[in-house]
C-alpha cells in the first residue's frame, strides 16, 4: 500500500495551528540528547514461554531459506513490558512476523507522570533504532517493518506515522511501512506542565496508521482523535480508526484487570480486561498489517 501524502499547501495551513505546540518534529528534536541508545539482540528466539525475557529481544518464526519476512516493533506502555506485550508478541510471531520488543524503561518501574522522566523523543528514537536494527537482518524485508504501540507506546507509533518526525529524530532510518496505536490519544490542550499543548497525531501524517480507541478510556481519552482523524482522512491521509464504546484503558491486559490509580491527568482510572475486545483488536491489527505486508 503506497503512502498517500497530504497536499503541501493544505499541510502548511494545518501546521500553522500547531506551530507552537509541543510534539512537533522541531520540539522533539530539541529534547533528544546524544547517547543512551538501546542495544538489541541479534539472536532470534523461535518461541516464548512465561519465563522468556522479552527485554530488547528478537523473535523470528520458521522460514524458508532466503525468505524475507515482515517485521514488527512492539512498544510497551509507561509501565514497561507486561503480560499483554508477551501475548501480542506470541500472536505476531504465530502470524509470521519477526518481532522486536524494545525495553525503553532504563531501570524505571514506571514512567507514567507528566512530564515523563524519559523524554518522549528518546522513546521515539528507541523505536526508530529498532526499525533500523530489523532492517539489517537478512531474513527481514526492510520495506515491511511496522510499529505496534500500547498507551505510551501508542503515542510513539502515532508520532511515527509522520515521516517528518522520523527524519527529524533519526535521519536515514528505513521507511516505516505502517503504524498501529492501541489505546493512545492524539493531542492535549494546554496543561500546567505543557502550557503550549501537545500534538501527537501530526497534521502531515503520511504512513498508513490504525488507531484502536476505548470509549470509556479516561486515561488517554479518545476525543482528541475522534476530532482530528476525520479531518486528516478527508485531506487524504492514510488513517483508519475503530472505537470500542465500552472499553477502558488497557482492555487487553488480564493481569491489570481491576487495577486503579490516579493518572497523570488527575483522573481516577480503573482498568477492565475484556477478552472479546482483545480478540477483536488482534484481528483488526493483523488484518491491517497483512495488507501492508502483502499477505492479503
Amino acid at each position: 500500500m503506497a503512502a498517500i501524502r497530504i497536499v503541501p499547501v493544505f499541510a502548511a495551513i494545518l501546521w500553522a495551528g500547531f506551530a507552537f505546540s509541543y510534539g512537533t518534529p522541531e520540539t522533539l528534536k530539541a529534547e533528544l540528547k546524544d547517547g543512551d541508545d538501546l542495544s538489541f539482540s541479534n539472536d532470534a528466539k523461535g518461541d516464548l514461554s512465561a519465563f522468556t525475557n522479552l527485554s530488547n529481544s528478537l523473535f523470528a518464526p520458521p522460514r524458508k531459506e532466503g525468505e524475507k519476512l515482515p517485521a514488527l516493533v512492539i512498544f510497551h506502555t509507561c509501565g514497561g513490558i507486561k503480560q499483554n506485550i508477551r501475548d501480542w508478541t506470541e500472536v505476531a510471531l504465530k502470524a509470521g512476523y519477526v518481532v522486536l520488543v524494545p525495553d525503553a524503561m532504563r531501570g524505571l518501574r514506571n514512567d507514567c507522570g507528566s512530564p515523563p522522566q524519559i523524554p518522549n523523543a528518546r522513546l521515539i528514537k528507541d523505536a526508530l533504532d529498532g526499525v533500523a536494527h530489523l532492517a539489517t537482518l537478512p531474513y527481514v524485508d526492510s520495506k515491511r517493518i511496522s510499529i505496534l504501540g500500547f498507551s505510551k507506546g501508542a503515542l510513539v507509533a502515532t508520532w511515527l506515522a509522520s515521516s517528518r518526525v522520523a527524519n527529524a529524530l533519526r535521519p536515514g532510518t528505513p521507511s516505516i511501512a505502517s503504524t498501529v496505536s492501541v489505546y493512545g490519544f492524539c493531542g492535549l490542550g494546554p496543561t500546567r506542565n505543557r502550557p503550549q499543548g501537545v500534538t501527537i497525531l501530526q497534521p502531515d501524517t503520511d504512513r498508513p496508521h490504525l488507531m484502536l480507541l476505548g470509549g470509556q478510556d479516561n486515561e488517554t481519552p479518545p476525543a482528541s482523535c475522534l476530532e482530528r482523524l476525520p479531518k486528516l482522512k478527508e485531506s487524504g491521509a492514510p488513517v483508519q480508526w475503530h472505537l470500542y464504546p465500552g472499553a477502558t484503558h488497557a482492555w487487553d491486559a488480564p493481569d491489570l484487570d481491576g487495577f486503579s490509580k490516579i493518572a497523570y491527568n488527575n483522573e481516577r482510572v480503573t482498568y477492565k480486561y475484556d477478552m472479546a475486545i482483545t480478540e477483536d483488536s488482534r484481528k483488526r491489527v493483523l488484518d491491517f498489517l497483512s495488507v501492508i505486508a502483502g499477505k492479503k
